[in-house]
């Protein structure tokens, strides 16, 4: 099936070996600055991409170089941009992700075009040529959030469409207020723990998973980073460790595990296939610093999954 990506993209410039942030000191070194394509729906629809998926994307640019840069990296990505709209109001996103020696980081983010963002800038003609919606970055579209979701997420249930999202952290606090309108149009949802922990208000991931679903989700992963994550989709309920890899950079690491989940859904596999090829596509992706830089082929994911079972 094609997938066809909704929402956030934001330049990211990573600033690695930030270990201290002291603002009595004039000037701190660390050990790199660069620049690289971002945010939640890019990300994975990058990675999507890169896992041999047909992919189209939606979504609202400044007119400036940061902008035209984005626009570059999803042409180069061979990535459908029909749905891609240009505006003079707002420049586009970007976000500052300072990265520790331990591989963790912490986002300063600018808005921008992102904020204005809505149900309007989407051609629905277009909804009809893919099998997936998936809407990712939400918290951080105001002016999609919530409503503008749901009226998606049901033009596509008309259709026969599978819908699915991802979410980053809400800097407003209002959680399930924002995406309550959503939620029952919903076909699966794949928050991480900490997010989840804010939308319900439960602690554990059975739990938080239960609270989703009673509010009309059909499918829910919890991710819960390095502890790998707790699944209750498709009528099972597990839990999934995470791969044992070298961590460079976790930035994308959640992103790269809904397009693995997404890609398996795509070809029909059951749900455990799915979100071990998705745990594989994770660890791949945070052994190398950015994004989207260490997802590889296809088939490399699978040869990875096999290696790891025999050691």
């Amino acid at each position: 099936m094609k997938i066809l990506c909704v929402g956030q993209m934001v330049v990211d410039i990573l600033v690695q070996g930030m270990d201290v942030l002291d603002f009595s000191i004039d000037t701190h070194r660390v050990s790199d600055i660069s620049f690289r394509n971002g945010g939640d729906c890019l990300n994975t629809a990058i990675d999507l991409k890169r896992l041999g998926n047909e992919i189209g994307f939606t979504g609202l640019l400044g007119d400036d170089i940061l902008g035209r840069y984005l626009l570059e990296v999803l042409e180069n990505n061979r990535i459908e941009t029909r749905g891609i709209r240009i505006t003079d109001k707002a420049r586009t996103s970007s976000v500052i992700v300072a990265i520790n020696s331990n591989g963790e980081r912490v986002f300063f983010y600018y808005g921008g075009a992102n904020d204005l963002f809505s149900f309007n800038d989407i051609n629905q003609d277009e909804i009809r040529q893919f099998g997936i919606i998936h809407v990712g970055g939400t918290f951080l579209l105001p002016g999609f959030d919530g409503d503008g979701t749901a009226k998606l997420f049901e033009l596509a249930h008309r259709h026969g469409k599978f819908t699915s999202m991802d979410v980053t952290w809400d800097t407003t606090g209002n959680w399930m207020q924002t995406i309550e309108p959503c939620l029952k149009h919903l076909d699966i949802f794949m928050p991480s723990s900490g997010e989840a922990e804010k939308i319900t208000g439960e602690t554990c991931p059975e739990s938080m998973a239960k609270a989703l679903i009673d509010k009309g989700i059909k499918n829910v992963i919890i991710k819960l980073g390095k502890e790998g994550c707790y699944v209750n989709t498709f009528g099972e309920n597990f839990y999934f460790p995470a791969y044992k890899v070298p961590v460079v950079d976790t930035t994308g690491a959640g992103d790269a595990f809904v397009a693995g989940v997404l890609t398996g859904i795509s070809k029909g596999w059951n749900i455990g296939k799915s979100v071990q090829f998705a745990s594989a596509v994770s660890a791949f992706c945070i052994q190398t610093l950015g994004a989207t830089t260490g997802i590889p082929p296809f088939d490399k994911v699978l040869s990875f999954i096999d290696t790891y079972q025999q050691d």
